[in-house]
């Protein structure tokens, strides 16, 4: 199967559109005005799929659909979000009663219902739904019927194409997400409405730079083990594919302590090196242990771990597509997280209307402290680099 860049905007386009619907059917349901708020193409393994839904504690519900598609749809909630809405049309429900889980099981119907409609409509096809299944902590995964090994991509390790739509309500805290997980089948089937011949890749070209990207994360998180003597993890590491404007959304609110650089090569593009601040602070004294370091020294600190991640980050793609990337000296950044990385975006907005974005997470197994990288390639430089991928044996 064949991929490129005309594909993933109608892939997002239909993603966003259907989401729209769904937010409209949950504010006629509920009577809370709901709108999306970011739309994301994700290359990632299933596994990071059930990692994220465990570590957050999700509240799900899982639809099926069969015919013209095929695949798995998931409306996720944090529980409080997901009492907030349960709340808004069945008064007296209490948390995890059968009241309640019919409640969102009829949500989740309604709205996932909806955002496979604009898909059907869109492919001119039948599409049927199952009904919907209520997924708790305890319950299975909600990829566990999604038989990876048949219907994944391949590569070093089995990934799968992730639609993931963020709605938020205008009122009320309510944030939740909306996953669908075709098959490949099915990608195949949309690919072949929306590629440009000319310019698609072979989609095991883009899990290979998936692979590339979680050993760059995993060449990072060694270079930060061995400069704090603390052991660190990655925790996830994908290729997004996201409308330009969507990506200060990827970052919440909370302020950030780090540094920006640009890199020039083949690709070349900005990545931005982020701890929260009380991670920024216990990896400076990691770095200067025993010294009363004022706030120069331990900036200065962080300058020089943000340099070596993001040596260690790309020297693995500039191995593996035979080119030199160079760095910037790295710009030390402290402010909330959308304005760090908004600058970037413009920059990038001033040439193309999508961007992939990669996102890795290294943390420590207490929680110590949080390192999170952000990478924006040029989206032309990266084709062609991924081009040369694809014509050179592995």
């Amino acid at each position: 199967m064949n991929l490129d860049v005309h594909a993933l905007r109608t892939f997002s386009q239909l993603a966003h559109s259907g989401a729209e619907t769904a937010a409209w059917s949950l504010s006629e349901l509920t009577g809370i005005e709901t709108h999306v708020n970011v739309t994301k193409v994700e290359l990632e393994t299933a596994s990071d799929v059930e990692c994220e839904f465990r570590e957050h504690d999700f509240v799900s519900i899982r639809i099926g659909f069969s015919g013209g598609l095929e695949g798995r749809t998931i409306l996720a909630f944090d529980r409080e979000s997901a009492m907030n809405v349960v709340e808004a049309i069945l008064p007296g429900a209490t948390a995890g009663d059968e009241l309640a889980t019919s409640g969102l099981k009829e949500v989740g119907n309604i709205m996932l219902g909806g955002f496979i409609d604009g898909w059907a409509n869109h492919l001119e096809t039948t599409i049927d739904i199952t009904t919907p299944t209520y997924l708790d902590v305890d319950s299975d995964g909600p990829l566990d019927d999604f038989n990876v090994s048949k219907e994944g991509f391949g590569g070093e390790k089995e990934h799968v194409l992730v639609f993931r739509n963020q709605l938020e309500t205008v009122t009320d805290p309510v944030t939740f997400y909306l996953y669908m997980v075709p098959t490949a089948g099915s990608i195949e089937t949309i690919v072949d409405t929306a590629t440009d011949a000319e310019e698609a890749l072979p989609i095991e070209t883009f899990t290979a730079f998936s692979d590339m990207i979680a050993d760059g994360a995993e060449q990072a998180s060694a270079d930060i083990s061995a400069m704090t003597g603390t052991d660190t993890t990655v925790d996830v590491s994908r290729l997004s594919f996201v409308p330009i404007e969507g990506i200060p959304m990827q970052l919440d609110d909370a302020t950030r302590v780090g540094v920006v650089l640009e890199f020039e090569g083949a690709p070349s593009g900005y990545i931005a090196i982020l701890f929260d601040e009380p991670s920024s602070e216990r990896i400076a004294s990691a770095l200067l242990p025993g010294v009363d370091a004022g706030a120069e020294m331990r900036q200065s600190a962080i300058q020089e771990i943000g340099n070596i991640i993001t040596s260690g980050f790309l020297d693995g793609w500039a191995n593996r597509l035979e080119t030199t990337i160079e760095i910037s000296p790295p710009q030390f950044v402290h402010d909330l997280g959308p304005a760090i990385i908004d600058p970037l975006a413009t920059e990038l907005a001033q040439q193309q209307d999508y961007a992939f974005l990669i996102d890795s997470t290294i943390r420590t197994a207490d929680d110590e402290f949080t390192c999170d990288i952000y990478a924006l390639p040029n989206e032309e430089e990266l084709h062609d680099a991924l081009d040369q991928l694809t014509a050179r044996p592995a």
